[in-house]
């Protein structure tokens, strides 16, 4: 039986990369994907087995924009540069983060995603609206409390 008070709510969870919170979030979503391929043969008309050939971990995050700490401005995306060269040398030189959801009640970090990269982010402006900005991550792996 479920030990009561260990039910996560979005109210306990802090979402942070390299160890620094990500400011304002609002929502956070962490795919992990195994590929199972069908091994279909002759002579049978069912599947004979689903082989493993692929691991995928993708995650978003939806926030409030803040004026003065963009993705940009904190080294998680590369900055354009001021010329095509610059530019992608700071794509190619952008490194890898790890981020992790930690419930503050318990102190309990309870997932680690690892080899982070920002593929893309994305700004809604809405008249009589809160600014939201919208990350797509892809990752290597990720863990849970159970792997630590």
């Amino acid at each position: 039986m479920a030990e009561k008070g260990n039910i996560l709510t979005g109210a306990r969870a802090r979402f942070s990369i390299d160890g620094q919170k990500l400011g304002y979030a609002r929502n956070v979503t962490i795919r992990e994907e195994l590929q199972l391929d069908a091994v279909e043969v002759l002579g049978n008309i069912e599947v004979e087995e689903f082989a493993p050939t692929a691991y995928r971990v993708t995650f978003s995050a939806s926030t409030f924009r803040i004026i003065g700490d963009s993705l940009k401005a904190k080294g998680w995306f590369p900055k354009t540069g001021r010329s095509v060269e610059e530019h992608l040398t700071n794509i190619l030189n952008a490194g890898q983060m790890s981020a992790t959801l930690e419930d503050t009640r318990t102190n309990t970090v309870f997932c680690t995603v690892q080899q982070v990269q920002i593929q893309s982010h994305n700004w809604t402006v809405e008249s009589r609206s809160i600014v939201g900005e919208d990350v797509e991550f892809v990752a290597i792996r990720v863990t849970d409390e159970s792997e630590v």
